[in-house]
């Protein structure tokens, strides 16, 4: 009989390709797992370049969902050029995204990184959950719900949406840099770009496991 496959939940990035990469050596994803990342993999850390390269060579190995974030926005904004780009640098993070692709700047992304973003998606929906950046507006349908409320919008203390299915979310750093789980909304940024750690959750079992910028690495529950 096939053992089933699980749904591992990974939360925001930031940058921090060396966690991102013992994360993925310590849960050991399968082919029949689907792994959902919710967004915001650029800026703050120092190797967003890496980051997204290690994503992009998964693509086409396992059954992968990326979601976007607000810092993607961001990423996007600023290439456009504008007062964006000095608000990326100086607000957001951008700083060390830049120097992370080298000397020349936002010239010297590669295109298969902008078309990696592009492809990226503001939602993910099962029979149970719904996965997004950053929160829903409860009384909304899924399909109807705002990007500012799906990549801007701080987790606080959420409402169940009218669906009835389980809420995972990224986007607002938690302090303790632990999932905050409300039952039916679950956030797992845990800050791994300013000093915490890199949050992947079982969805089914509720263990999650966690890496940070020390090598350090732990597993514990909801």
């Amino acid at each position: 009989m096939t053992t089933p496959g699980r749904t591992l939940a990974i939360g925001d990035i930031h940058g921090c390709l060396e966690p991102l990469k013992l994360l993925w050596q310590t849960i050991q994803p399968q082919p029949e797992d689907h792994i959902i990342f919710v967004g915001d993999y650029v800026d703050r850390g120092p190797d967003t370049k890496g980051v997204i390269d290690f994503l992009i060579s998964l693509k086409e190995k396992f059954n992968i969902t990326f979601l976007s974030g607000n810092h993607e926005e961001k990423f996007f904004l600023a290439r456009h050029g504008g007062c964006e780009i000095e608000a990326w640098l100086t607000h957001w993070g951008g700083k060390e995204t830049l120097e992370s692709y080298g000397e020349n700047g936002l010239d010297d992304v590669p295109e298969s990184h902008w078309d990696f973003l592009r492809t990226c998606h503001s939602y993910h929906e099962t029979d149970t959950h719904i996965y997004v950046h950053a929160n829903l507006e409860a009384d909304t349908p899924l399909h109807q719900q705002l990007p500012f409320t799906t990549i801007h919008k701080k987790f606080g203390t959420p409402l169940p949406h009218q669906s009835g299915k389980t809420m995972i979310c990224g986007h607002t750093a938690q302090k303790s840099f632990l999932p905050a789980n409300l039952g039916h909304a679950i956030c797992i940024d845990t800050d791994p770009g300013r000093g915490g750690w890199l949050s992947c959750l079982n969805v089914e079992t509720g263990v999650y496991w966690q890496t940070n910028t020390h090598g350090e690495s732990r597993v514990l529950s909801l």
